[in-house]
């Protein structure tokens, strides 16, 4: 007990894999606004195409000139679900009569293989093949600038895509497509794209931190699996910067990496957790996390990469279903008051918040219209949340390795650093009159060499520790109580002068006396005590205070020698206090 604290996914790579489409043809003829209702014309921009989409399924013979003749309905792009291994039509007009003049793009947070967009019949952009191969799958932000001198006055435009859905269902776009301001658009998906890289720097600033700390732990696999962690979700959130699209790098190489780190992910994360608890691997965890591994060792590698489509799929749950688990363990540890528990049930909410509504890691649990940028600035929140419950739990082990290091593990009092450190601070502080006067107080236990002797060491060490509760219990919350070393205590004693200080010194002594009788029954019933008041102009350093009070310990002790069994408190023509008890 101490009587003062111590100075000194991006949903992308979760989804399966398509092949990349693209050949979306247009059709010439402006449909009727009875079948195809028209986007009504607005003045601000953008203009949020989440309203009057149509659809129909399957190519028609004759290619894009033919498109009429497909059977078009309403459908909502985000929500419909399109057969697999089909190709689907979505058609819309739109009216941007009153943006004339204005350089305009076609914008989708994330859309899937996408073969070719044409606006008003001219083709605005595209992957290219069709049917796209599987291994380029890949939900990824879009951004087509539409043809200036196809916006007019004129009534409205028919914007056509033609999208190719792979072996899985689902829907066509991740977010709602809009048309607005080109450089608007651009500068938004450039925050995207920034707030991707600042949420990878943070991640590796974390990773860094806890990689460089696990190195002075007692438990170095804590901290290098949670950052582990950290480093394979920075890596797999920036998998998502659309940088990707347009760079040479095959989207096959991105989409099988986005498993490999995304899995990763999961096993650093639920190792990290367990140790966090103190427990050992239970059954179910060693027979889903090399699961998880076999999927990641087989991404880089296993041909036709849509096979993964049901083991990407039974993984996420999987991996839902290990959070909600330790989302359980975390609360029974926190009710039973386990150390750190709280806090570690704290960030591991805000770890499900975070993969579950706001990255969409259980399916259709994602907020689709939320902005991505705000998505990824909400994800980084919340992971910043998570780590720093980690870096709390490391400031705690620092702070109880620094304790280690200035506590005397016998007595459990400061020891002999901590008391340098705090004699050179209350003399600083007294001498820029920050500070009130203090004083040094030195106890030896008389004739302990002998007890120790006679009882052993085990003895010793009881009466030391009982000697040890006595100075504390004597001493104010403004002291401060170390083990010099072997018997001999010291006592630094705020706010006293030479008026106070004998009494003080006395109580302690017959605080001393009553424990070491106690104790020994009587054997051992006398301290000798040595206390010097601080003076600024003779005490320049820790150890002239400690040298003059130490040799007030010494008269004391030279004292009792002498056969002087009474108490007395004397002053010295110096102004320093000698006590014997």
């Amino acid at each position: 007990m101490m009587t003062r604290p111590a100075r000194p996914t991006r949903r992308a790579a979760l989804v399966p894999f398509l092949r990349i489409v693209a050949r979306t043809l247009a059709a010439g003829a402006v449909l009727v606004a009875t079948e195809l209702p028209a986007l009504e014309a607005r003045t601000d921009l953008p203009v949020s195409l989440s309203t009057g989409w149509r659809a129909a399924d399957g190519d028609p013979p004759d290619g894009v000139t033919g498109i009429d003749r497909l059977d078009f309905q309403p459908a909502d792009p985000l929500r419909d679900q399109a057969r697999r291994e089909g190709v689907r039509w979505y058609r819309i007009l739109v009216d941007l009569s009153p943006f004339v003049g204005q350089p305009l793009a076609f914008a989708v947070p994330g859309i899937r293989d996408v073969d070719e967009v044409w606006f008003d019949g001219v083709r605005i952009g595209g992957l290219g093949d069709f049917p796209p191969g599987s291994d380029t799958a890949h939900f990824v932000s879009r951004l087509y600038p539409l043809p200036t001198d196809r916006v007019d006055a004129s009534g409205p435009r028919e914007l056509v895509l033609r999208v190719w859905h792979g072996k899985r269902d689902g829907s066509a776009f991740r977010g709602l497509p809009v048309i607005g301001n080109l450089a608007r658009l651009e500068r938004e998906r450039s925050f995207h794209d920034q707030s991707l890289i600042l949420f990878f720097a943070g991640s590796g600033v974390v990773a860094v931190l806890l990689v460089l700390f696990s190195f002075h732990s007692r438990s170095p696999a804590d901290y290098l699996l949670f950052g582990g962690f950290a480093t394979a979700l920075g890596l797999y959130v920036t998998l998502g910067h659309s940088v990707w699209s347009d760079s040479p790098v095959s989207h096959a190489v991105v989409f099988r990496a986005s498993i490999v780190v995304l899995v990763t992910t999961a096993i650093c994360y639920c190792l990290a957790m367990l140790r966090f608890l103190g427990a050992g691997v239970p059954p179910g965890y060693r027979l889903l996390l090399p699961a998880f591994g076999l999927l990641g060792l087989l991404a880089p590698v296993v041909p036709g990469i849509e096979s993964f489509v049901v083991p990407l799929q039974i993984f996420r749950w999987a991996f839902t279903a290990l959070a909600v688990d330790l989302l359980v363990r975390f609360s029974v540890a926190a009710w039973r008051g386990r150390r750190n528990a709280r806090t570690d049930l704290l960030g591991h909410v805000s770890f499900l918040l975070a993969t579950v509504p706001v990255a969409g890691l259980v399916p259709g649990s994602g907020p689709a219209d939320l902005d991505p940028a705000w998505r990824v600035v909400l994800l980084g929140v919340l992971f910043l949340c998570l780590a720093s419950t980690v870096l709390w739990r490391m400031s705690e082990e620092v702070r109880r390795y620094r304790l280690a290091g200035l506590t005397d593990p016998g007595t459990r009092l400061w020891n002999r650093d901590a008391l340098y450190g705090e004699l050179a601070e209350r003399g600083e502080a007294c001498r820029r009159g920050k500070g009130r006067g203090f004083a040094l107080l030195l106890a030896d236990v008389d004739r302990f060499g002998e007890w120790n002797d006679q009882k052993g060491h085990l003895a010793g060490d009881r009466l030391l520790l009982r000697a040890a509760r006595a100075l504390l219990d004597a001493s104010r919350p403004q002291d401060f109580v170390a083990r010099y070393g072997g018997d001999e205590y010291a006592v630094v004693v705020g706010e006293v002068d030479g008026e106070t200080l004998p009494a003080f010194a006395s109580r302690l002594g017959e605080a001393l006396e009553a424990a070491l009788s106690d104790e020994t029954n009587g054997s051992l019933r006398s301290a000798s005590i040595g206390a010097e008041l601080f003076d600024g102009a003779r005490h320049r350093t820790p150890e002239d205070l400690l040298r003059d009070a130490d040799r007030k310990l010494f008269e004391a002790k030279e004292a009792f020698r002498a056969g002087h069994p009474a108490r007395a408190a004397r002053q010295s023509s110096s102004g320093t206090w000698s006590l014997r008890t």
